[in-house]
């Protein structure tokens, strides 16, 4: 089993049906000097028991803890990226789940990371236009992916301007009195207003 943190980060998000869209690997580099080129991903074993968890913690290392799973995950290749979507757990069932999908929500997490097995040997490529080679991983099969405090790959976090540009929004749910979450929001929000006048 091996661990890439890909970022490329959250796509789209929708509140209402705790669903999130991101995008998990791609075929840009990584800080460990290797590409996870879409076209070998093998996503057959994921189909059957798709999880997402938070920090890889999905394993068993240790004392296992079922609320590391945080919710259920589907995975496609889509316009040459491989796009992964979450379902989070409700928190009546995960407590750890709500905590992310409010993290997601918020623009504090907002990188990904993908746990797979290797199928089949890479090779290492050149580069063009440079003596460098690059480790290019053979075919895949996608064990699990992960919402990571830190990515590898320098792609991997959603940037909120890029977002905005792209015409994403958030759907916000308004308790009846503002949370903390909410105060915060507004705060940055003004904060962000300031800096761009």
């Amino acid at each position: 089993m091996e661990l890439r943190h890909i970022r490329n980060g959250l796509r789209e998000i929708d509140v209402e049906n705790r669903t999130a869209e991101f995008v998990i690997s791609d075929n840009t580099k990584d800080r460990h000097n290797t590409i996870l080129d879409v076209d070998g991903w093998d996503l057959a074993n994921y189909d059957k028991n798709g999880i997402v968890g938070y920090q890889h913690d999905v394993y068993g290392a240790g004392i296992p803890n079922p609320d590391s799973v945080i919710g259920i995950g589907k995975a496609e290749i889509r316009d040459g990226k491989l796009i992964g979507t979450v379902r989070f757990e409700t928190e009546d069932i995960n407590p750890l789940a709500e905590k992310i999908f409010k993290k997601v929500q918020f623009g504090t997490l907002k990188a990904t990371s993908v746990g797979f097995s290797p199928l089949e040997e890479g090779e290492f490529r050149a580069v063009e236009g440079s003596e460098e080679e690059i480790y290019h991983y053979g075919k895949r099969d996608l064990l699990e992916w992960s919402i990571v405090n830190i990515p590898s790959n320098p792609m991997a976090v959603r940037q909120m301007e890029q977002t905005e540009k792209n015409g994403l929004t958030f759907e916000k749910s308004e308790p009846e009195t503002e949370s903390n979450l909410t105060t915060k929001a507004k705060e940055l929000d003004l904060i962000e207003k300031e800096l761009n006048e």
